[in-house]
């Protein structure tokens, strides 16, 4: 007995001076071989304005010089997006003359760019005095002028760019296209000159301002155009002209795709907004003929050269925005066979990092709202809504960029290895298995003059290559699964689209998410019965079909842990809302409320939280039809966030508030200023993660309020698990002590062995885990991967 005493006692030391000391082990980035051949796609971006005019051939090589190893490996769709002045000009004004001059936009200045690298410390003063400086130490803003490009020119550039590519480097067959951007001036350049002799092709926003009007039809122009010698006929649609211009000029230069960017499939962008401002229309009539003008787009643009690519970009924000607000169905464009892939505009960083813009443009704060977890959300939206289809969905990998101040690379680079792994492994639930993002679009590739090094060439392609090879080894991915409701949304838009519901899942979830609630996964409503999740996550189930509805309410029952979000008044089924035990007489949600309280409550998921907290509150007047348990109430007696645990259920409910952002005349600033306080979405955390540790699925020991931590769980299919965490968060701690710490206990479901090895994949450090507890410390702006073995 003795013997044994000694022996376990042994243990414990060898265990606890190992948990506490890293064991070297060199692995690298990936245990894989990375020279494996990677089925997905891959797209970077440079502007025009890089290029040398007068010595094509010399930029062509000194350009795959550095960037050939973004593509050696990928098996599937390959290329290069070039900038061509920005404007929809170069379409819209294409005269079918390849001697013609390219309509580049005059006097565009792009920003001082940052020179110095890393993090801005200190509290918050303090890192606003450092941001001031950075930029008074910079070179002011410079003015672009373009070479006197003609579309000749820009095909003899094409074909140079593939012939280099193909001879010198091996690469066959990557295709060579070009982005055009919605609106009617950037950077302080020239207005859009097609925009002068068709106003109407714009809406106007702002003096130099203005995004296209896709519902328009043109006057009749008796001017020459490619795909019109003969002028514009009266009453031609916008979007008709533009797909055929495009059809025409591409196959004459020879391009290979093109990027609807920003503003053209969704007007409204970086906000939930739209066409009609950010509350939609009251007539279904008015969201149905400009999502139907959308999709025409689409397809003109794809019809008028189907061997060319069409690519759609994303507003940067709510993926459920995009039809609720912005007023087109990209799942039904999605399905109708014309749009090729779609990108989501993920620049996490350029939002989220704090002084990355000059103080004229912008606060020290940016917009948090479009950071790293609330993109996690947004693609995760984008999936569910693209799970149909065929249309190939990318996230965007940002570097540093071509026309603003921005450097992720250089001043983010752990967050942005975090964005690379945590977008690649965004998952769709599915019948038939995970669908994750087909690859990757990376953005920029020149900031001026300057092209990304060899070292930031390879940061990139070993991270994308290695998390997309890990994404596809992927077996299971835990945590809560988001569900989304089509039939809500589409009843919403046919009825009363005007009427918001508190249906903006993506964005709930993208903050709740950052106090360590592992979201990575969505599913649809209509797959919930052949799909499995620790935990699902419901958007506004109301308007439901009959089959959806009984499956819901079947998996409620059933005492899985599930959680529903949205409002009691429009958002929330009647024999749902009977089972949560809550009801309204409210029809719509009313005005504004701002205070919410806990009522006295201050032992368990309560502790350390204070008593009233601010918040957004459209408000409805609540009340219990259950004795169930309320955790916060706004006017004190209205429960937003409720608990049943009754007949065996683990079911929670949230009325959310509202983004600053997001309500009339909001005025963002930091990140707890944008959501009022971050208690309520704390709150809603911590009561998810006592319902993981009642059902024994992974939870932490403790949430804090002002000190975020993002976790995510995912299995592969040779029995490792990963565990990816991330200390993402800015305008959250307003102290100098940025670190944040945490521990995940690991359930007993994972069969890992009494002991087993946590690895951080980054930085070569082994562990030794003898009590399923991973103890989790990051730095400020780290990220961590570790991988848990049965070894």
């Amino acid at each position: 007995m003795l013997i044994q005493k000694i022996k376990f006692l042994c243990l414990v030391i060898i265990l606890f001076i190992l948990s506490h000391s890293a064991i070297g082990g060199n692995t690298g980035v990936y245990k894989a071989d990375l020279d494996q051949d990677i089925a997905a796609d891959r797209w970077i971006e440079i502007d025009l304005y890089w290029f040398d005019y007068d010595d094509m051939e010399a930029s062509a090589e000194q350009f795959w010089d550095r960037y050939y190893p973004m593509f050696e490996n990928i098996e599937n769709w390959k290329g290069v997006i070039l900038n061509v002045g920005w404007l929809m000009d170069t379409v819209y004004e294409w005269q079918g003359s390849l001697n013609k001059k390219i309509a580049l936009p005059k006097d565009m200045e792009h920003w001082p760019f940052i020179k110095d690298e890393g993090q801005l410390t200190g509290n918050t003063e303090q890192r606003k005095e450092l941001w001031k400086h950075r930029f008074e130490t910079l070179d002011g803003y410079n003015v672009v002028n373009y070479a006197p490009w003609t579309y000749g020119d820009l095909k003899k550039l094409v074909t140079i760019l593939k012939k280099v590519g193909r001879d010198k480097y091996g690469l066959e067959d990557i295709r060579i296209g070009m982005l055009a951007l919605g609106w009617r001036s950037i950077y302080h350049g020239e207005l859009s000159a097609f925009s002068k002799t068709h106003e109407n092709a714009y809406l106007k926003r702002g003096i130099k301002w203005g995004v296209p009007n896709l519902i328009a039809k043109l006057k009749e122009d008796p001017r020459e155009y490619g795909a019109y010698p003969d002028g514009i006929p009266e009453g031609t649609p916008l979007v008709e002209f533009f797909g055929k211009q495009w059809g025409d000029l591409s196959k004459t230069v020879g391009l290979d795709a093109i990027v609807l960017r920003d503003s053209i499939m969704g007007v409204g962008i970086y906000v939930r907004n739209g066409p009609y401002g950010r509350t939609p229309p009251e007539e279904p009539k008015k969201v149905s003929q400009w999502s139907q003008a959308t999709a025409d787009l689409v397809r003109h643009t794809k019809q008028s050269n189907p061997e060319a690519l069409v690519i759609g970009y994303s507003s940067a924000a709510s993926a459920v925005g995009d039809w609720r607000v912005n007023c087109f169905d990209l799942e039904t464009i999605a399905k109708e066979g014309y749009l090729d892939a779609w990108i989501d505009q993920s620049w996490a960083g350029a939002w989220n990092e704090v002084g990355q813009r000059p103080p004229e443009w912008a606060s020290l704060w940016n917009a948090q709202r479009l950071g790293w977890t609330y993109q996690l959300g947004y693609i995760l939206g984008h999936a569910a809504v693209l799970a149909e289809s065929d249309v190939r969905h990318y996230f965007l990998t940002e570097t540093f960029d071509a026309w603003e101040s921005w450097d992720i690379i250089h001043t983010a680079a752990d967050r942005l290895r975090w964005g690379i792994w945590a977008y690649s492994h965004a998952a769709v639930k599915t019948p038939s298995g995970l669908k994750m993002p087909a690859g990757s679009y990376i953005s920029w590739c020149n900031q001026g003059k300057r092209l990304l090094s060899e070292e930031d060439v390879d940061f990139i392609v070993k991270h994308t290559n290695a998390a997309l090879i890990d994404a596809r080894n992927t077996k299971e991915v835990y945590g809560p699964t988001l569900v989304y409701n089509r039939s809500a949304m589409e009843w919403q838009n046919e009825n009363s689209p005007n009427i918001k519901i508190k249906e903006w899942i993506d964005e709930q979830a993208g903050a709740v998410m950052k106090w360590s609630v592992p979201i990575m996964s969505i599913t649809r409503l209509e797959y919930l019965k052949d799909v499995e999740s620790d935990m699902f996550i419901v958007q506004t189930p109301v308007h439901m079909e009959d089959t959806e509805k009984e499956n819901l309410i079947e998996l409620i029952k059933s005492g899985k842990p599930t959680a529903i979000f949205g409002s009691p008044a429009g958002g929330l089924d009647k024999d749902v809302a009977e089972i949560i035990g809550i009801k309204t007489n409210y029809n719509t949600t009313g005005k504004l409320e701002f205070i919410a309280t806990l009522n006295g409550q201050v032992k368990g998921i309560f502790e350390g939280l204070p008593n009233t907290f601010p918040l957004y509150h459209y408000f409805t007047k609540n009340k219990l039809t259950k004795p169930i348990q309320t955790l916060y109430w706004v006017k004190q007696e209205n429960p937003a966030l409720v608990l049943n645990n009754l007949k065996g259920k683990s079911l929670l409910f949230w009325d959310p508030p509202e983004f600053a952002t997001n309500i009339p005349y909001g005025n963002a600033g930091s990140l707890d200023q944008d959501l009022g306080s971050p208690i309520p979405y704390c709150l809603t955390a911590r009561a998810i993660n006592k319902m993981s540790k009642e059902a024994d699925l992974c939870y932490v020991d403790q949430i804090k309020p002002y000190r975020p931590m993002q976790l995510s769980c995912w299995k592969t299919k040779d029995g490792h698990y990963r565990i990816l965490a991330g200390n993402l968060e800015e305008g959250i701690n307003h102290k100098s002590d940025k670190w944040v710490h945490n521990t995940l206990n690991i359930p007993e479901s994972f069969e890992l062995p009494d002991v087993f090895t946590a690895q951080e994949f980054w930085q070569d450090s082994k562990y030794v885990i003898g009590d399923n507890k991973l103890r989790v410390v990051l730095d400020q702006a780290e990220t961590k991967l570790y991988i848990l073995e049965n070894e």
